[in-house]
């Protein structure tokens, strides 16, 4: 299992723009769509085998999560004091919880991904 830092990189970003741009024309499921394409584009430029592409999507959804967490402590520390970092504390908690459906979304994508380039 190879992970390509690049694709990774690229499936952060396109998760965020495509899971917006989708949660916005489609409300109840967009996100989940632009999740799932997101980590079909991490899969695809990953390559190789299926389990490659499912790596690589997970670990591009969990890398959304740390960096989301991280921001949120950050400013929520500098906007409120420690009543912000407390509040942002429970949040990023939430959120990474919650941030395991998106990493699950993803690996698939990126399975899918993966099998349509179909290296392995």
């Amino acid at each position: 299992m190879d992970i390509d830092w690049g694709a990774v990189i690229v499936g952060f970003i396109l998760s965020i723009i495509l899971g917006a741009i989708f949660g916005l024309i489609i409300p109840a499921v967009g996100s989940i769509i632009g999740l799932l394409l997101a980590g079909i584009v991490v899969g695809y430029m990953a390559g190789g085998s299926a389990g490659n592409g499912l790596a690589n999507g997970a670990i591009s959804g969990l890398f959304g999560a740390i960096i989301l967490s991280i921001l949120l402590l950050i400013f929520g520390t500098l906007i409120l004091g420690l009543i912000g970092f407390a509040a942002a504390t429970l949040t990023s908690l939430v959120l990474f919880i919650a941030f395991f459906g998106v990493m699950i979304m993803m690996a698939i994508g990126g399975a899918v991904g993966a099998l349509i380039k179909g290296e392995a």
